[in-house]
């Protein structure tokens, strides 16, 4: 049944989004799993397979781009969401008849992330045509935490699971990439239509343009860049504190989970405070807030190491979820809406080679280290001055956003707090 109505138009995204978050996370968990213990596969052809899937969308980020700005949204929703499913259950149904092999395994690995990031592209520029944009934030938040959560308890729920078991996880992927690809087919709201086609590149180089010329994206732009760029060598330099034998502190205990729990945390976060503060100061806000805790993993060390090393893991990582909320959020509310997709793309690939380069100081910093003692002074010295860099990396990214924050909160100032309809047309 095909909605006109604002408030189920205003649900039935949400719990599309939120099936297909489920269906992306789920099938994303069972990867490894399926490639060692079904297929005993090695390490090394599952992670080529996972690095092709992760690749492959990055090269086709901004002809996905183009095409998600080319069509109906609605429509490449519902199309992704029947192909992901189409593909997941071609597992399920291989791993249930035990005929499943590598080909059709690594294939369906690789063409499933191209087709999701696609769908990732439509969602993103789909929304501000189904809400306005007061509603921007709580719906990317929830979206966010139901992928977050997701992340959380899919690990939990999967333990060491027969074959049965794991065909039964890709069939679940499947129903709920389908069950988004129902719901999204029940939304109806008007679109922009379509500009006048040229040359697929001319039009890729059209959203690169806007993004890199608009103050506001330029500045969110290299932020995500450098960010993104700087966090894996962050996250390689904080070492978790050395756990003594017998040792059961509560904090060592529960620091894994506390810890993979802050983009939910920061997630609902977002959701409650976007009205007072307003997307895009939030953002900043979150950076300047929260980016400094980075620096008490220098303490991990010490006696309250433990506690330290939560703090300096956990409230970073939530400022994280809090500033890509509010930015996506932003970007909706002031891109036009045939060229979401194109920005979309162009971020995509910008923040795809920002990951590429952050995995090369990674190396860089393993080769510092090669032949120093873990935990010794020296490594010790090491680790604290790449965190306090990476730091000063991650706020001086921020300048920017603070430089053209006048412009962007008029643009996009607090909400009004609603008294009716989340919606109105």
């Amino acid at each position: 049944m095909i909605s006109s109505s604002p408030r189920r138009r205003f649900l039935l995204f949400l719990a599309g989004g939120a099936g297909r978050q489920i269906g992306m996370y789920a099938s994303g968990s069972v990867v490894t799993l399926s490639g060692l213990a079904v297929l005993e596969m090695g390490y090394a052809q599952i992670g080529l397979a996972q690095m092709a899937a992760s690749m492959l969308p990055l090269v086709l980020a901004l002809p996905l781009g183009v095409l998600v700005d080319r069509v109906r949204r609605r429509s490449a929703l519902v199309t992704t969401g029947l192909l992901s499913a189409g593909l997941l259950a071609s597992v399920a149904a291989a791993i249930w008849l035990d005929s499943i092999t590598v080909p059709h395994f690594m294939l369906v690995v690789v063409v499933l992330g191209i087709v999701q990031a696609a769908g990732g592209g439509a969602q993103d520029a789909y929304l501000p045509a189904v809400v306005k944009r007061d509603r921007l934030v709580p719906v990317n938040a929830v979206l966010s935490g139901v992928a977050s959560i997701g992340f959380l308890i899919v690990p939990l729920l999967l333990g060491e699971p027969s074959g049965s078991a794991i065909s039964i996880l890709w069939l679940v992927a499947a129903v709920a990439c389908a069950a988004s690809a129902l719901l999204f087919r029940g939304i109806d709201t008007p679109e922009d239509p379509p500009g006048p086609r040229t040359r697929w590149w001319r039009e890729a180089a059209e959203g690169v343009r806007f993004t890199l010329t608009h103050p506001a994206l330029r500045a969110m732009t290299v932020y995500l860049v450098v960010s993104t760029a700087l966090e894996e060598v962050i996250e390689e330099a904080a070492w978790p504190p050395r756990r003594e034998p017998g040792d059961h502190s509560v904090l060592v205990e529960l620091a894994p989970t506390v810890i993979f729990s802050a983009p939910a945390v920061g997630a609902l976060a977002a959701a409650l405070l976007y009205r007072r503060i307003g997307a895009f100061r939030l953002g900043w806000l979150a950076v300047v807030v929260t980016q400094p805790f980075t620096l008490l993993l220098t303490l991990t060390g010490t006696a309250w190491g433990p506690a330290w090393y939560l703090m300096g893991s956990f409230v970073p990582w939530a400022g994280w979820a809090i500033t890509a909320i509010a930015l996506l959020s932003h970007r909706q509310a002031i891109t036009p809406g045939r060229l979401l997709g194109r920005v979309g793309g162009t971020l995509a690939l910008f923040i795809g080679l920002a990951g590429v380069a952050g995995s090369g100081l990674e190396a860089l910093h393993a080769g510092l280290l090669s032949g120093v003692e873990p935990f010794g002074g020296t490594w010790s010295l090491v680790e604290s001055l790449i965190l306090v860099l990476g730091t000063a990396g991650t706020l001086a990214a921020a300048v920017p956003l603070l430089k053209v924050r006048h412009l962007a909160e008029r643009a996009h100032p607090p909400a009004v707090p609603l008294t009716s309809s989340p919606h109105e047309d």
